[in-house]
Formats: C-alpha cells, sequence, structure tokens
C-alpha cells in the first residue's frame, strides 16, 4: 500500500497524493467521501448491478457506480472503497465483500476507505484513550460518521495499534453462527470466535473478559441487532484489561446517581440531549460548565441536587456528554 507522503497519483486530470486525499476526506468529515469524489472530478452514479456493489473505471475518464439497492451506509462504504482504488492506483474486484477477502489490493483499499469515512482525530475523540472499545462507542462512531456499526468495529481493529490496543479482531455471526471475521493480524484457533460470542452472551451487560492463555486478556464487546451479532476482541495486558470501560462506568454511576428513581434518570438524559443542541462548537468543559449552571441548581433540589452535585453526578454528566462534546 502506497504510504503518506508517498509520490502523487494522476485521477483522471486530477494529480493527488495519499496525503492530500487522507486530509481532504479528514477535513469534510463525514462527507470525506463525497467531497474526493467531487475534488477529483469523478462522476458517481447509483443504478441497479448485478453481481457487485459497486465497481470503478480508471484512466482519462474516471468513473463509480454503486448498487442502489444497498443500505445508504453500505454505498458510502463502497464510494470510500472505489475511491482508495483509484487514489492507490490499483484495480478493484467486483465480487469482494467489506474486510472479507484475502486479496492484498482489497484489504488495503478496506483500510483506507475506513480512513476516509472515520478519520485518525475523529476515531481517536470517540475512544480517547479510554480502553476497552464497547459497543455504545461502536455506535456512537457509526451514527457520527454514517457508516454502520460493523464499519466501525473494522476500523477500530485496523487501528488496533494506533488506538493502544495490543491487538483486535472482529467477528460477524448470525443466529450466533460465525459467518465471517476481520483482522490485521489477530488469529483464532477453531471455535474461539464461537466460544467468545458464549462468554460475551453469558457477561452482558458487562464486557466478558477471559485469558487468552499467554498472560493476556481477550476482552469482548457483544454488539446486537435483529440480523446479526457483532463481536469485537480486543487483546489487552491483565492491568489494561481490568479498567472500565466508558460505558460500564457510566453504567455503574447511574446506578448510584439514580438508583430505582427512573424519572430522575430520563429527566437528566432529557436535559443532556437539550445540551448537545445548545453546546454545539464547544468544548466537553464548557458543556459540563453549561450544564451545571441552567440545570442543576434550578431543576432539582434537596435530595435529586445532592446526588446530582456529587462527584460521581458530576462525573456521570461528564461521561454522558463525552459522546458529544471532545476536551
Amino acid at each position: 500500500m502506497r504510504q503518506p507522503g508517498d509520490q502523487t497519483i494522476t485521477v483522471g486530470h486530477v494529480v493527488v497524493s495519499l496525503d492530500e486525499a487522507i486530509e481532504l476526506t479528514r477535513s469534510h468529515y463525514p462527507n470525506g467521501p463525497e467531497k474526493l469524489a467531487e475534488h477529483l472530478g469523478v462522476p458517481v452514479l447509483e443504478a441497479s448491478l448485478v453481481g457487485a456493489a459497486g465497481w470503478c473505471i480508471k484512466g482519462r475518464k474516471p468513473r463509480i457506480r454503486i448498487d442502489n439497492s444497498t443500505s445508504p451506509s453500505r454505498r458510502r462504504f463502497t464510494l470510500a472503497h472505489e475511491l482508495a482504488h483509484l487514489v492507490l492506483g490499483t484495480d478493484s474486484e467486483l465480487e469482494s465483500k467489506p474486510f472479507q477477502t484475502d486479496i492484498k489490493e482489497e484489504r488495503e483499499a478496506d483500510r483506507l476507505a475506513s480512513q476516509f469515512l472515520v478519520p485518525d482525530d475523529r476515531l481517536e475523540q470517540f475512544v480517547g484513550g479510554h480502553l476497552p472499545v464497547d459497543a455504545k462507542t461502536l455506535q456512537r462512531i457509526a451514527k457520527d460518521a454514517k457508516v454502520s456499526p460493523v464499519m466501525a468495529a473494522c476500523r477500530v481493529a485496523s487501528a488496533s495499534e494506533r488506538l493502544g490496543l495490543l491487538n483486535a479482531a472482529v467477528a460477524y455471526f448470525e443466529n450466533e453462527k460465525e459467518v465471517w471475521q476481520y483482522s490485521e493480524n489477530l488469529q483464532f484457533d477453531e471455535g474461539e470466535p464461537s466460544d467468545l460470542m458464549r462468554e460475551a452472551i453469558a457477561a452482558k451487560p458487562q464486557l466478558a473478559r477471559s485469558d487468552n492463555g499467554d498472560g493476556k486478556i481477550n476482552v469482548c464487546s457483544l454488539l446486537e441487532t435483529q440480523y446479526y451479532q457483532l463481536l469485537l476482541v480486543q487483546l489487552l495486558s491483565p492491568e489494561d484489561a481490568v479498567i472500565e470501560s466508558a460505558e460500564e462506568t457510566r453504567r455503574r454511576l447511574a446506578e448510584r446517581v439514580f438508583g430505582s428513581d427512573e424519572s430522575f434518570q430520563q429527566s437528566v438524559a432529557a436535559l443532556l440531549g437539550n445540551v448537545k443542541k445548545k453546546c454545539s462548537g464547544k468544548t466537553l468543559n464548557e458543556a459540563v460548565a453549561w450544564f451545571e449552571e441552567t440545570y442543576v441548581g434550578t431543576k432539582y433540589t434537596g435530595d435529586r441536587y445532592e446526588r446530582l452535585s456529587s462527584d460521581e453526578g458530576r462525573e456521570y454528566v461528564r461521561i454522558h456528554l463525552s459522546r458529544w462534546f471532545s476536551s
């Protein structure tokens, strides 16, 4: 794969380097791939295709075609993937499925496509050094970047070293039967993903943690939908593996702050949602301060005020708002 800083390539009549393509998608997030296609002057047509989610043609008049019968998130990934081929100067395989191929050029295009969709700085903003990554974080990445949770998990796995993980892998299941798995270099023993899936189901809503046999810990985040189950397996040291994920911490604090008072918790959640709208563009500290000044002393009194203004209450608010605001 061409590395950032390598020589330029001509796409149609536009000369572009890998660095420039990555920076352009980063600066136009979450619409990076669309802006890159526009910058390169590559027409994109969505139409009914047979046997492929999309394809691209290189040369003096490059163009991209995308199957319009797929989901919006899949169409965006297909666009990013075909753009990756153009920028890398590699040929596209019609039958390739995202993150499910051993073809070198396709894996490279998948990896670059995921970076076009979720740039490094945005990924780090969501993860923020708070390992392990839980399913709620994957869902937030997916929603913000307009991608699927599956792609978000694969993005985490491909960037495992950058994020501070020893290694990571994704296992995809339908009806609890493994369909495929993806990792840059983590290998499973036969039947191991299914065993880890059962451990994750038994452990929920907590993350599943188990010794992998060589002194490291498998930490498994389980995301379940109506159609599939997704397992993000993260390899961590024993010291790092015992640290709570952001969602585990939020859940523990919620139990301490709200107890069985569901109406109190729902009221606070609604006000925090309002902060997201009112404090757009602010830092996390500014959003927390705005919430405290606007709501804590005016909306709540007595025991509810004491609980929300406690150290645990303030930490709950900070973790909740960190979903939308960066430090």
